[in-house]
């Protein structure tokens, strides 16, 4: 039988995973289940998954939909400057009449990491996301300077496109037979027509394929001289996003935190440090992640439901979640 209990939904959605918790209003863990992308950019059935992990949470944890009293959902691909009108489709079918408050994962992410101290939180994993979020609230993206770092695929990107023009050393060779593996070629040339092949295929069927290879040029950074050069090159980029919106802060030393499968890959931490240690005006400062992005929805999520922050509510809430 279904708990009667109050109870709060937070819900981090990206390209690569959805994930939802529910939580008590004192912060304890109820329930949880993880599903597939929710984010329309990435996910053709972005809805269907959004709203059957939804489902398959309150199932886990018996809990009725009436009984919701808030949900946060951070939500890759939502524009804050944007009316989304497709967002509304997300919550048909789930029961769920509480008050939402939906904003893109960047910001659950940085409420998490931050607890809502200002600074810049970066988000790599299917997709990029850099976004600094000063005293006032207002968030603002490294878009607004026409910047972009790339994600996953793009990583993946650069080092296959180095592949095809030859520019990789005896060192790499480990990592080439990998590529050639990932895409069935038996040589570069076999490779070159696999990926021109592709041209009809399902757009991001082919994203998530280019993606789904980057952990395995992340775990070549040590011994293959072009997967160190990608994962460099692409750390920097990450850095000068970073450094575009530091001035935006503040604060005389920005904190700037990492989210997301890329961005907390130890590989990519190195390297981004590295090029924000650098000498930059305002300082720069990695911070430690206080709460994961589902973290920082459920805290948003139990703010709107009335629940004061205290140490003791973070504790529950960095017991309950995956950081």
């Amino acid at each position: 039988m279904p708990s009667s209990a109050p109870y709060v939904v937070a819900v981090d959605s990206g390209g690569t995973q959805t994930r939802v918790g529910c939580f008590g209003l004192d912060g304890v863990l109820l329930a949880r289940h993880t599903g597939q992308g929710g984010s329309p950019t990435h996910n053709h059935a972005a809805v269907q998954h959004f709203q059957s992990t939804v489902a398959a949470a309150l199932g886990v944890g018996g809990l009725a939909a009436e009984d919701a009293v808030a949900l946060t959902a951070g939500l890759a691909g939502y524009e804050t400057d944007r009316a989304n009108e497709w967002i509304g489709t997300f919550f048909e079918g789930t029961g769920l009449t509480c008050p939402r408050q939906v904003v893109n994962d960047s910001v659950v992410a940085h409420r998490g990491a931050l607890g809502g101290a200002p600074g810049v939180i970066v988000v790599a994993g299917t997709g990029s996301m850099i976004a600094a979020i000063g005293e006032d609230g207002v968030v603002v993206d490294s878009g607004r300077f026409q910047h972009y770092a790339g994600g996953a695929r793009h990583l993946v990107y650069d080092v296959m496109q180095r592949i095809l023009i030859g520019d990789h050393t005896a060192d790499d060779l480990p990592l080439v037979r990998t590529v050639l593996k990932w895409w069935g070629a038996r040589d570069v040339d076999e490779l070159r027509r696999v990926l021109l092949g592709l041209g009809g295929q399902d757009r991001n069927d082919v994203k998530h394929r280019y993606g789904g290879l980057a952990p395995a040029v992340m775990g070549a950074v040590y011994s293959s001289p072009l997967a160190d050069a990608a994962v460099t090159r692409l750390a920097e980029k990450t850095a000068v996003g970073v450094r575009l919106l530091a001035p935006l802060v503040d604060v005389s030393v920005v904190p700037v935190a990492l989210a997301g499968a890329l961005a907390t890959a130890a590989e990519f931490g190195e390297r981004i440090s590295r090029f924000l240690v650098a000498s930059s005006e305002p300082c720069i400062s990695v911070a430690d992640a206080v709460l994961d992005p589902l973290g920082g929805a459920a805290l948003m999520a139990l703010e709107a439901a009335g629940v004061p922050r205290t140490s003791q509510l973070v504790e529950r809430l960095q017991a309950s979640t995956i950081r």
